[in-house]
């Protein structure tokens, strides 16, 4: 079997009794021992994204010349810790995945809760524009609070997982986007394959009507696809451009997708 990828440890910093590392312990294996891996290196996958963990490899020249993917989990991790200055001082040629989380909670048949499953798609939106994340990856796909029910079904979670993963494929970039443009309002922006991919979310409780302008270039055609209380990645109308810019609706309480053909 050929690994992509391999973690040093996952969640060093989380249980004592099984699976405990200090920050000096895994500075020592990064530096010592993690380039003799014949794959990638992940490390160090800090349950929380606490950086007294990755702060050490980062500022090692060897242990960091070891690590190919920083990796962390958000579990109860605040956005405001989503940001890392420190690696993009140090990171260059680095990725950075989060690798495992469920959000907002793992409540038994949890997963169709609406509008809570908006939460899902703003805690993406939030891990690539203010974490500036590579990979966002769920804990157990098939799960009652999952996005994949029990009995197999997609459940509302993995509808707003979906205006993410079906549509930003491998070797997208996302790019420059007003990413709260009105109250409530939440956009993030994508291009690959000649398209640009821009994701709103809207978690009040009212209609808006949004204005998005498109910069460096033209648009032939805007598609999108909608998850609302009613509704589960459903096709909506396709949108007329002027110019360099398109107007949509946003319906209260629900996440858009719309692919824009260039």
């Amino acid at each position: 079997m050929n690994l992509y990828a391999i973690s040093v440890q996952n969640e060093p910093d989380y249980a004592h009794e099984w699976t405990w590392w200090t920050p000096q312990e895994i500075l020592r294996f990064m530096r010592e021992n993690a380039g003799s891996i014949n794959a990638r290196v992940i490390a160090p996958e800090s349950f929380q994204y606490l950086k007294n963990l990755s702060d050490p490899i980062l500022n090692d020249p060897q242990a960091l010349a070891n690590m190919d993917i920083l990796g962390t989990h958000l579990y109860g991790t605040q956005v405001s810790q989503f940001p890392y200055p420190l690696f993009k001082q140090k990171g260059a040629g680095k990725d950075l995945w989060m690798t495992e989380v469920y959000y907002p909670n793992s409540d038994n048949n949890s997963a169709d809760r609406w509008p809570e499953a908006l939460d899902v798609s703003q805690h993406i939106h939030n891990a690539m524009v203010e974490g500036d994340f590579q990979a966002y990856v769920w804990w157990y796909i098939r799960r009652s609070y999952g996005p994949m029910k029990e009995d197999g079904t997609i459940s509302k979670r993995g509808y707003n997982m979906a205006h993410f993963s079906k549509f930003v494929r491998p070797g997208y970039v996302r790019i420059d986007a007003t990413k709260n443009p009105n109250a409530n309002v939440y956009v993030s922006a994508y291009k690959g394959d000649n398209k640009v991919v821009i994701v709103a979310i809207n978690k009040s409780n009212t209609g808006v009507n949004q204005n998005f302008v498109l910069q460096n270039g033209s648009a032939s055609n805007v598609s999108r696809w909608i998850t609302s209380s009613s509704s589960n990645l459903q096709p909506g109308t396709n949108l007329t451009v002027s110019g360099n810019h398109f107007w949509a609706h946003l319906p209260a309480q629900s996440v858009t997708t719309f692919v824009v053909n260039r």
